[in-house]
């Protein structure tokens, strides 16, 4: 697979707009809101907000400085670097309960800019950035783009859910965040090689349309704009499961039953893939 040097968009007024979103939600709450319990174990609202807090500081302080103050012990494994990555957040998330919701929003209005700012100040196009859910190997800056963009905005939908609120699925964010989230999925099929020609096809409807054809060569599988010979798997998702199932936010109880046919294998991979770093559920 190989994932295009030029970004299909801008993603720095998007960050910006996802900002103004989160704030005027977070401005919003009531006292009580911020106790309320999110889909991320053991983080309440405050919680979950000082997490954000802490992935903006860390993003300035890494591309903008330089500075890469927790870099993760050598020769660890996936299932390594997660358990490590959800120690380090845990660790920041008890670090911040001293901060007050006045001062984490008022932090993150702070923030906002600054993450904007620098990562305008990149070259989107630059083979230096790492996306493990994508690649083990460099790809396009703008990729990482998407994947902080991607944060923040389905770490959004978390606090909706918790307030009882629906998914903010509106397609200005919505679209550009599911089309990113998309580079797991021929990543994840290259474990599973089947014949030149054989095909996947995403659909996503609702909100949000868009469908995606993946073909193999025999050897790995990328997008294409056409199909292969052979249907090898076919998967149908709502805008609501799509972005739950690729973020591990997905319930079949609750968001109901994923329409998917075809290679048993395919479907496997299809149904496990992640666009996070972490363990499907």
């Amino acid at each position: 697979m190989t994932i295009p040097p030029d970004p299909p968009r801008q993603y720095p007024p998007l960050l910006e707009l996802e900002r103004e979103r989160l704030l005027e939600l977070l401005r919003g709450l009531a006292a009580s809101d911020w106790q309320r319990p999110t889909p991320c174990p053991g983080w309440n609202v405050l919680g979950l907000a000082s997490h954000l807090l802490g992935d903006d500081l860390s993003l300035v302080a890494g591309l903008r400085d330089q500075h890469r103050g927790t870099p993760p012990p050598p020769g660890l494994d996936e299932e390594g670097f997660i358990r490590w990555l959800d120690e380090l957040q845990v660790e920041w998330v008890q670090a911040t309960r001293r901060l007050s919701p006045r001062v984490v929003v008022d932090l993150l209005e702070w923030a906002g800019p600054q993450i904007v700012s620098t990562v305008k100040a990149q070259d989107a196009s630059a083979v230096l950035a790492n996306v493990s859910w994508a690649s083990t190997t460099p790809v396009p800056a703008w990729l990482d783009q998407v994947r902080e963009l991607s944060e923040r905005w389905i770490h959004r939908q978390q606090i909706l859910q918790s307030l009882g609120r629906p998914s903010d699925l509106r397609p200005d964010l919505a679209e550009p965040v599911m089309d990113g989230l998309r580079w797991a999925y021929p990543f994840r099929l290259d474990a599973h090689r089947r014949g030149s020609g054989a095909t996947v096809d995403i659909t996503i409807f609702g909100e949000v349309n868009l469908r995606w054809t993946i073909v193999s060569d025999g050897v790995s599988w990328a997008f294409q704009v056409a199909p292969g010979d052979s249907l090898a798997a076919e998967l149908r998702l709502t805008s609501e499961q799509a972005w739950r199932l690729l973020s591990n936010n997905f319930d079949s109880g609750d968001h109901g039953e994923i329409r998917v046919s075809g290679d048993p294998g395919i479907v496997a991979a299809l149904l496990q893939t992640r666009a996070i770093i972490g363990t499907p559920k």
